[in-house]
């Protein structure tokens, strides 16, 4: 034994050291290695910039194949439709300076709003376009002849460096991202288990957990997009993926109004009620854990499915006994065993596809997560882009400055690159202190390194530091953009293309050109914050309650699939379930969940209200009251609501309990004085 434990240790030490840092030399090493491939095949062709080689290495370079595979793509996809539009602009305004800028400014534009209204490597794929039109774009102007020499010498760098980015990724230690999202899925699995078991305990940390649990939606929706590049077993998931989302959703908003009707009957003072209620959830919970702990793998999973299905068949009877036995309000009862009901049978369901992903069966098709955004938003980001461009353009006519192109490239490459971060003021800072690191190794490199260095290798060996620091940053979430400001900095300004040039004055002028195109990003993003500001958060808010409004609204019932996806697609977007810290994000949240609970009601009103065939006139002016009230909060638009309400529960009184039941969830969600739309109508 005493033999046995040393071993154990020293495994377990070496276990945790590889998961913390093996991952990241691997990345380091594939950075190094396909850079040093790219600058190789980039001076065996003679081209022009094998920088542009090295950077294209740098930027799509992703722990995960597949993550490299579809940036690669994309990026391919960009920096083609930013070449032909430079070439266009060129034949167009080749001697005519601002109205070349001016188109040029639309474009640029138009593409920035393009990567804020899609997602991940699509929206990457706008960015490209935008900002490759600056870097071939401009250098043509000056040289209109040259304009196809130098549109397909930089094409030609950048596939050298996507070629050698991709094979080294997916030959040397390849991480696959099938195993990343099943670590993923099990993950939440086992985290919204954990939640479960917290519920009732009215912690704001608990809502802040649900929240994020949320928001790893489109985090897994990345994954499985770009495991479409895959050839392993991740292409498989993707269909269980998506119905896996699909189930976290439903289940999530169920787990939250149970929690909220609990929470509202121990406030009316309904102890009894409650306390029945809390009863049979911890019944449900037990069935709903694995040996009194959250399912780690799909076969306990399994597990807790069958439990629950025990559960569900001794429900009725268990809620018949406890509803007989107990001092409690019946009413309100019964609508809390709906809501239990459902929850199992969510919970149920979503622990079936969670343990499917151990077997090879098919799966059903999730519905997809679609596009949301508010169009406004998008205009005034892209107008952010074009008026970036538009200052550094003046700045360069009037100036006539030698580095004034460097300046509009590096100031629309930040204005472009940063415009769907969640908090887009804090990462241009992080990107500037990258710029500044990647200044000061170029200087070193440049001037001390490289002049001593005889050969290709030796060169390679001297640009090899700053490599390194750069990709081990990079493969650090947290400190990612810093990582990118050094390699972009760092690269753009090493001494060698064809020939070796060494020029100090040039080399500060143009790091001057980054840092003021920098920070004009920086002054456009804190004077047009559309993503963290209180008018972009109110936005938001505006457009969740429309969701309910157009629920209540819509002439076929809405689904609740789109009502999910959309809300949370619409929180996602504005950066709230990313930042969650402060005030005005809690708000966003506090209206997603709300609008969620609402519109969930509603849409089970209405489909049931279909389903028995009752009458149009009362459902309809309670419908148009309810979407009155999210369209424009106040007293007199709640008072309105629920008079119209309870003439409605009247009317249908003989269309049976069920149709009742939702009505009364809507009353509630709507009655609740400490919600936000409660806070709302007090005003």
């Amino acid at each position: 034994m005493n033999a046995i434990q040393p071993l154990t240790f020293i495994r377990s030490a070496w276990q945790d050291w590889a998961d913390e840092y093996l991952s990241t030399l691997n990345h380091v090493a594939k950075v190094l290695i396909a850079g040093i491939m790219a600058l190789w095949v980039s001076l065996l062709f003679d081209l022009d910039q094998p920088r542009t080689a090295l950077i294209t290495v740098t930027i799509v370079m992703q722990t995960h194949s597949g993550m490299v595979l579809a940036k690669s793509y994309y990026r391919l996809i960009g920096t083609i439709a930013g070449i032909l539009a430079s070439l266009l602009l060129v034949a167009f305004f080749a001697q005519e300076r601002v109205m070349f800028l001016v188109s040029m400014a639309a474009w640029i534009g138009m593409c920035t709003a393009g990567a804020v209204v899609l997602r991940d490597h699509q929206s990457y794929a706008f960015v490209l376009a935008g900002y490759t039109l600056c870097i071939v774009g401009l250098p043509a102007t000056l040289h209109p002849d040259d304009a196809f020499a130098i549109a397909m010498s930089r094409i030609s760098e950048i596939v050298i460096g996507l070629t050698c980015a991709t094979l080294v990724s997916d030959l040397l230690f390849p991480r696959r991202i099938g195993g990343v999202m099943l670590a993923s899925v099990r993950t939440r699995f086992m985290d919204f288990s954990s939640l479960l078991a917290s519920a009732f305990s009215g912690d704001e940390r608990y809502r802040m957990a649900l929240a994020r649990l949320m928001g790893d939606i489109f985090r897994l929706e990345s994954f499985r997009a770009a495991s479409t590049m895959e050839s392993d077993q991740s292409r498989s998931f993707r269909l269980k993926l998506g119905r896996l989302n699909m189930d976290f959703m439903e289940v999530s908003t169920t787990f939250h109004a149970v929690d909220e009707h609990l929470r509202r009957l121990d406030r009316k003072g309904m102890n009894a009620t409650a306390g029945a209620l809390k009863n049979i959830y911890g019944q449900f919970l037990k069935a709903a854990l694995f040996e009194e702990r959250a399912a780690r793998m799909e076969m306990e999973a399994d597990a807790i499915s069958s439990q629950l299905t025990t559960f569900l068949a001794r429900f009725n009877d268990v809620a018949a006994a406890a509803r007989a036995a107990s001092d409690i309000d019946t009413f309100e009862y019964d609508v809390g065993i709906e809501l239990l009901r459902r929850l199992a049978e969510e919970f149920r369901v979503y622990a079936i596809t969670y343990a499917s992903l151990s077997n090879t069966g098919d799966a059903a098709e999730a519905p997809a997560l679609g596009i949301h955004f508010d169009p406004v938003t998008a205009g005034l980001a892209g107008a952010r882009g074009a008026l970036m461009l538009g200052i550094m353009a003046t700045v360069w006519i009037l100036t006539e400055w030698e580095s004034g192109i460097e300046a509009i490239t590096i100031g629309v490459v930040s204005s472009t690159l940063f415009a769907t971060s969640p908090a887009p003021s804090r990462t241009i800072r992080q990107f500037l202190l990258g710029a500044l690191i990647g200044a000061a190794l170029a200087w070193w490199t440049s001037f001390y390194l490289l002049p001593e260095a005889q050969g290709f290798w030796m060169m390679a060996l001297a640009i090899s530091p700053g490599i390194v620091l750069a990709a081990t940053l990079t493969g650090k979430p947290d400190k990612a953009v810093t990582g990118a400001g050094i390699f972009i900095v760092y690269l753009m300004h090493l001494g060698f293309g064809r020939i070796y040039e060494q020029n100090p004055q040039a080399f500060m002028n143009d790091v001057l050109a980054d840092f003021l195109g920098i920070l004009c990003s920086a002054l456009l993003y804190e004077l047009i914050d559309i993503e963290g500001s209180r008018w972009s958060q109110q936005r938001t808010i505006a457009s969740l309650r429309k969701l309910v409004s157009e629920a209540c609204l819509d002439a076929k019932p809405l689904k609740r699939e789109k009502l999910e996806i959309g809300a949370r697609d619409l929180v996602y977007r504005s950066g709230s379930l990313r930042r969650i810290t402060g005030s005005g994000d809690k708000a966003v949240i506090d209206w997603l969940l709300l609008c969620l609970e609402a519109g969930h009601a509603i849409i089970a009103l209405r489909e049931k209200l279909a389903d028995c065939n009752a009458p149009d006139l009362l459902a309809l002016e309670a419908m148009g009251k309810v979407a009155a009230l999210f369209d424009s909060p106040s007293r007199n638009t709640k008072d309105e609501a629920l008079r119209a309400l309870e003439a409605m529960e009247s009317g249908l009184a003989a269309y049976g309990q069920n149709l009742r039941i939702d009505l009364q969830l809507l009353k509630n969600a709507l009655m609740d004085e400490e919600s936000v739309l409660g806070s709302s109508t007090r005003k």
